[in-house]
C-alpha cells in the first residue's frame, strides 16, 4: 500500500508537519520550526509493522465532531492558519528536521504508522507513545530556507544531512536586537555559512552570545580576521574559534 509522506516541515529552534497521504498535501509549502524542543528517539521499524493506511484528506478542513475518523485529516497547509499548532511533534532521525502532529492525525491505527520525510527520503515507523511534546514557553515558528537547503545541498554532495560546515566560531557580544537571520547575513559576506545558532535562556530570549559554523575552514579563519571587533546593530562582536 501506499506510504503516507510528510511535506510542512517544522524544524527544531535550537524544524514541518507531517503529511499522512502521498497527494494530499503540497510539497512546496514553506517549512517551519518549533523553538527549544527536545527531539525525540526514533527506532528501528520493529518486525511486525502495520501497514500504512492511506487517508484521503476532505476538500475543507472537517470541523471538530467526535473522534476523528480516516476520511477526517486536516489539511497539512493549515496549521497555522484555520488550525492551530499542535504541541506534540516526532522528528526525523536522519536529517533532524522535526514534524507537528496528534495521535489524532496519525490514523485509526493503535499502534502508529509508517512515514517518510519529505526531506531527506527517510522512512520510519512512528508509534503514538513516542511523539514529544513542546516545553513550556516555546513555540513552532517558520523554519528558515537555508536550513532546508543545506539539507537539500548535504544530500546532492553525498555528504551526512546533518552537516554543517569544517569551522564553528563562538560569537560574542551579540546585541540583542540581532537573530540568527541578521547573524547569518553578516557572515554570509565572508562565504557559505553552515549553521547559526544563538543561546537562549529558559524564556527563549537570546543571551548575547551564540555560534556560527562555515562551510569551509578557509572562510572560517577569513571570519576570524575580518569579522572580530566589528559593529553589529551597536556592538562589536567577539569571534574565536569555538572550543567545543
Amino acid at each position: 500500500m501506499a506510504q503516507p509522506r510528510i511535506h510542512r516541515a517544522y524544524l527544531l529552534l535550537l524544524a514541518v508537519v507531517l503529511a499522512l497521504t502521498a497527494s494530499a498535501f503540497d510539497p512546496t509549502s514553506p517549512g517551519s520550526r518549533n523553538r527549544g524542543v527536545t527531539r525525540p528517539t526514533t527506532d528501528a521499524v520493529p518486525a511486525a509493522v502495520p501497514d500504512a493506511v492511506p487517508a484521503a484528506v476532505p476538500d475543507a478542513v472537517p470541523e471538530a465532531s467526535g473522534a476523528p475518523t480516516e476520511n477526517a485529516f486536516p489539511f497539512q497547509s493549515e496549521y497555522g492558519k484555520s488550525l492551530p499548532f499542535p504541541n506534540s511533534y516526532a522528528s526525523c532521525g536522519v536529517c533532524g528536521v522535526s514534524f507537528a502532529m496528534t495521535e489524532e492525525s496519525m490514523g485509526p491505527s493503535k499502534a502508529g504508522r509508517r512515514m517518510e520525510c519529505s526531506v531527506c527520503d527517510h522512512t520510519w515507523f512512528q508509534s503514538r507513545d513516542r511523539l514529544a511534546t513542546l516545553g513550556d514557553s516555546f513555540e513552532m515558528v517558520p523554519s528558515p530556507e537555508r536550513d532546508l537547503e543545506r539539507i537539500k545541498q548535504n544530500i546532492e554532495e553525498g555528504r551526512h544531512p546533518k552537516y554543517c560546515g569544517d569551522f564553528k566560531m563562538y560569537v560574542g557580544n551579540i546585541s540583542f536586537k540581532c537573530d540568527e537571520q541578521d547573524i547569518f547575513e553578516f557572515f554570509e559576506a565572508i562565504g557559505p555559512v553552515g549553521d547559526v545558532s544563538l543561546v537562549r535562556g529558559e524564556d527563549g530570549r537570546p543571551r548575547g552570545f551564540g555560534f556560527v559554523t562555515m562551510r569551509t575552514t578557509e572562510d572560517g579563519e577569513k571570519c576570524l580576521k575580518e569579522l572580530d571587533g566589528i559593529d553589529l546593530k551597536g556592538r562589536n562582536l567577539n569571534v574565536r574559534p569555538a572550543t567545543n
